[in-house]
């Protein structure tokens, strides 16, 4: 889920089985790998049939869905029963959130183009509302799905990798917020798993 115009993972995923989909709002199709199935869709629509899916595994996208509840409801719709969804995405805490949700969106395309060089047309929205533990265990109730795992994960500075003196900085403080559990929710990424296991509540 969000596998990008192209899908540039889908050949890891088909050296471990010849059952891979994807999808993207932007997805090219033609683009992707022989083997791969790409359609153009969201999360909260997925265009696939009820119990398709052992597995549905998402990279840095929740941060930019609007309504959490109505995705986490949908994927589980589309997993087996016993499914898993696996994610990663950025703690709410972490500076680079609290920098993106300080500044509007609308600059975000042409600050992401100077920082990473992505082209602006593939930078979105971000909303940030399912990007701690406890937003992600209440959507993740309604939706019928157990927590297996969510877990704090630390991220390198290298947004600060240009200025020495910053890279040294923020390095001190992602050794601080690694060191001790308490701050874990200011480490950079959320790193969940949740299981099929119920009806929605």
């Amino acid at each position: 889920m969000g596998c990008g115009r192209t899908f540039p993972l889908a050949g890891k995923f088909l050296a471990r089985t010849d059952a891979v989909f994807g999808i993207d709002p932007v997805a090219d199709p033609s683009a992707v790998a022989n083997g791969a199935v790409v359609k153009r869709g969201t999360g909260d629509a997925i265009p696939f049939d009820d119990g398709s899916f052992d597995l549905v595994v998402c990279r840095s996208v929740l941060e930019h869905v609007e309504t959490p509840a109505a995705l986490l409801a949908d994927v589980a719709r589309v997993l087996k029963a016993g499914g898993v969804f696996v994610f990663l995405t950025p703690s709410r805490y972490d500076y680079v959130s609290l920098a993106a949700r300080l500044i509007p969106n609308r600059w975000h395309p042409w600050i992401i183009r100077r920082l990473e060089g992505r082209a602006e047309e593939d930078t979105f929205p971000t909303y940030y509302r399912a990007n701690s533990r406890a937003a992600v265990s209440r959507c993740a109730r309604r939706a019928g799905l157990a927590v297996q795992r969510l877990d704090y994960l630390n991220h390198p500075p290298t947004y600060f990798m240009s200025s020495p003196t910053l890279y040294r900085v923020m390095n001190f403080y992602d050794r601080v917020v690694c060191r001790f559990e308490a701050l874990g929710f200011l480490r950079g990424w959320l790193l969940g798993a949740l299981e099929k296991t119920g009806q929605a509540r």
